[in-house]
C-alpha cells in the first residue's frame, strides 16, 4: 500500500494550489478566446471572470427571491462569491455530477 511521507503532504498541497491557480488563469483565457471565436468581443480574461460572477450572483438572487427566502438569498449570494465553491461546482459539472444551487 502506498502512503505519502509527511513532508510530501505539504508538497502535494503546494503543487495542487499552483496547478489550480494556473488552470483558473488558463481557463478564463480559453473562455475569452472562445467567446471571440463565436463572434463576441475581445475582452481580458479577468474582466470576463468578474462579469461571470456578477451574472451568476444575479441568477442565484433571482432564484432565491422567487422562492421568497431572504435568508436563502443571502446564503446563495455568499456561496456564489466563494471561489472554492465555484471551483468545486465546475469540477463536478466537468465530471457530470449535478450540484445544488
Amino acid at each position: 500500500m502506498m502512503q505519502l511521507q509527511e513532508e510530501e503532504k505539504a508538497l502535494l498541497a503546494t503543487a495542487k494550489a499552483e496547478v489550480e491557480d494556473n488552470w483558473k488563469t488558463k481557463k478564463w483565457s480559453l473562455i475569452a478566446t472562445e467567446l471571440e471565436k463565436k463572434g463576441g468581443g475581445k475582452y481580458p480574461a479577468e474582466f470576463l471572470q468578474k462579469e461571470w460572477k456578477k451574472i451568476e450572483a444575479a441568477r442565484v438572487a433571482a432564484q432565491a427571491a422567487a422562492a421568497g427566502g431572504e435568508a436563502l438569498l443571502a446564503a446563495a449570494v455568499a456561496a456564489v462569491g466563494n471561489d472554492e465553491n465555484e471551483d468545486e461546482d465546475e469540477e463536478a459539472e466537468e465530471e457530470g455530477v449535478e450540484t445544488e444551487e
